[in-house]
């Protein structure tokens, strides 16, 4: 009955350590989605010319769902609040794109994003560019001038995530690194306590 009592313990022992081990690297999962790498035109720069479409690349494939065309757009608007793009947003993978109206004038234009990434994870972000010379209303047009102070984008559709991907990603690393360690450390006692048996 002992022998039968100690093989249950570590048995139950090494099931527990597994469930830590793989909770772990479930989180390590859940935290990766996609999120924005590059911008065509880019955040906070200045355009000699209105350019025709607005682009934006993200770390991994967006998810395109059946009748949730919504989920995944892109709205520019100009300095009056005025919407430019042709509500034509189109998902290519891991890059969204919307076409832009003709004959925009100079000036500073507000760029925002809501996208779903194939892990069901929304995310929601705003930029600027300017379209024209370096002084627009007689002001320089760099980035720490031509840019309006950040807002919430309107209408809001999901709240915006913010994440400190360093820290999380290192206690994640540690967590996996314990219970490794833990699930070879019950599984080398069990081993030897049947040899023994």
């Amino acid at each position: 009955m002992r022998k039968t009592s100690k093989f249950s313990l570590l048995a139950a022992a090494a099931i527990f350590a597994g469930s830590l081990g793989f909770t772990f690297v479930s989180a390590t999962s859940a935290t990766a989605h996609a999120e924005l790498e590059s911008s065509n035109p880019a955040a906070n720069s200045v355009v000699a010319t209105a350019p025709s479409s607005v682009t934006l690349t993200f770390g991994e494939k967006l998810m395109v769902m059946a009748g949730a065309d919504a989920a995944n757009q892109i709205q520019v608007t100009d300095e009056a609040k005025a919407r430019v793009d042709n509500a034509d947003s189109k998902v290519t993978g891991e890059v969204l794109t919307v076409s832009l109206k003709p004959g925009l004038t100079d000036g500073t234009y507000s760029v925002d994003y809501r996208v779903v990434s194939e892990d069901g994870h929304p995310i929601e972000g705003r930029y600027n560019f300017t379209v024209g010379s370096a002084q627009v209303g007689g002001t320089s047009a760099s980035s720490e001038s031509t840019a309006p102070p950040m807002e919430s984008p309107t209408p809001t559709l999901y709240k915006v995530q913010t994440q400190d991907d360093g820290a999380n990603g290192t206690a994640i690393g540690i967590g996996v690194a314990i219970g490794a360690v833990i699930i070879a450390a019950a599984m080398v006692f069990l081993f030897r306590r049947l040899k023994r048996n």
